[in-house]
């Protein structure tokens, strides 16, 4: 469980880090304080569906904005940048073009499952919560999964 300034610590020891979890778990505070406290260039496809300072989800943009992350997560670990992706990446699959792009700029990555349960801040709809939890793919025990919680302590 990451939950001190000295856990973050030890992720800003990677080029890479994907952040995955249901909405609500803690991805993107968590994106952020590695961005605040380590450097960390931080990508996620939600930041393209802010239109005029609101979050506007549309389906129809999703495989464009996760190709954008892919993108610049690739430019930015070519550079010698540091980077965290935060995405839901409810299947394994979901997470190939970061991690290519890590193994491609030969950087270092790990993948971060997030836990936390808060109130997600997009307001998912219940059904939509339910259909990502059955289509989660658990990662297989070879990406070393690190499992967190972020506490208002």
């Amino acid at each position: 469980m990451l939950k001190s300034p000295d856990d973050l610590a030890a992720l800003a020891e990677f080029h890479c880090v994907l952040l995955r979890g249901l909405p609500g778990t803690g991805k993107s505070t968590l994106a952020q304080r590695l961005a605040l406290e380590h450097g960390f260039i931080h990508l996620e496809a939600d930041h393209h569906f802010v239109v005029d300072g609101v979050y506007r989800f549309d389906p129809a943009r999703v495989a464009d904005a996760h190709a954008i992350v892919a993108r610049d997560a690739l430019a930015a670990l070519q550079a010698g940048r540091r980077v965290v992706v935060a995405n839901t990446h409810v299947r394994l699959w979901e997470m190939a073009a970061v991690i290519g792009a890590a193994r491609l700029a030969n950087r270092s990555f790990c993948v971060v499952e997030c836990t936390g349960t808060w109130p997600n801040v997009h307001d998912v709809p219940a059904e939509a919560m339910r259909r990502m939890r059955e289509r989660w793919e658990p990662l297989p025990a070879e990406f070393g999964a690190v499992s967190f919680s972020i506490s208002a302590d």
